[in-house]
């Protein structure tokens, strides 16, 4: 799976604005034209003066529980990959920093799935390109973001109880959801990245979320991520190749 839309990387922080406000204007918010049967989540892990990320994606079969209505993960393929990066860490910017480490794992493919989840922003941005919507773009495919942290807009804390949400808004425009997947636990940042609208991008992440705080697509490449930056050695990689683990 290669990108639609390439460009550079390695690029000053004024080109890197510019080339965000260029993606913005691509992105599309419609409801999701297609049946979820094949989803990849992705997660990168470093510390934020690291100068190597440990990537992982996720490639996940998906059925619905048609009692329950929640989807099921069956067999994972878990890839990963550890490189380089020599982008600052700098909030709002951080797609400049992830994606070079995720691009060689999307290369691993077998085809284009229906639904990209991604840790991070979508359009929940102040240009309106978190990582969700960067990637989705690029790719020209549907993608989710889920924060665990506000990045922006305004809100009131949803209920304290399983499925409660609120709206995350700009300007009184709604941008995502915010959502109690867990009682007692602080809320998940759910915006629309591409090719989905925000109802939808919130009511699919609670699809996918039990008893744990995070949809579990995302759980286990979170998970995945940081052993593999703890513990490197127990992966068969060498920095800049990417195999499945």
């Amino acid at each position: 799976m290669q990108p639609v839309i390439e460009h550079h990387w390695q690029v000053s922080l004024k080109e890197a604005k510019a080339i965000q406000l260029q993606l913005a204007t691509k992105v599309k918010l419609k409801p999701l034209a297609v049946d979820i049967s094949r989803i990849c989540a992705v997660d990168v892990s470093y510390g934020r003066f690291d100068k190597t990320g440990y990537g992982v994606l996720g490639w996940f079969e998906v059925i619905r529980d048609l009692a329950t209505k929640k989807y099921i993960c069956r067999n994972p393929q878990i890839y990963t990959a550890i490189i380089s990066i020599d982008f600052p860490y700098i909030p709002g910017y951080l797609s400049f920093r992830e994606i070079p480490v995720l691009l060689p794992l999307f290369e691993k493919l077998p085809s284009k799935p229906d639904l990209l989840l991604v840790d991070g922003a979508g359009i929940a941005h102040p240009r309106g390109i978190g990582l969700a919507a960067h990637l989705g773009v690029i790719f020209e495919v549907p993608a989710i973001g889920c924060a665990k942290s506000r990045l922006f807009g305004k809100y009131e804390d949803p209920a304290n109880e399983w499925g409660a949400v609120t709206a995350l808004t700009d300007n009184e425009k709604t941008i995502g959801y915010v959502l109690r997947s867990k009682k007692n636990s602080r809320p998940l940042f759910i915006s629309p990245g591409h090719l989905i609208n925000p109802q939808s991008s919130a009511e699919i992440i609670r699809s996918f979320c039990g008893k744990y705080r995070i949809p579990e697509p995302l759980r286990i490449v979170d998970l995945t991520s940081k052993i593999l930056r703890k513990n490197p050695q127990q992966f068969t990689l060498i920095s800049k190749t990417v195999n499945n683990s």
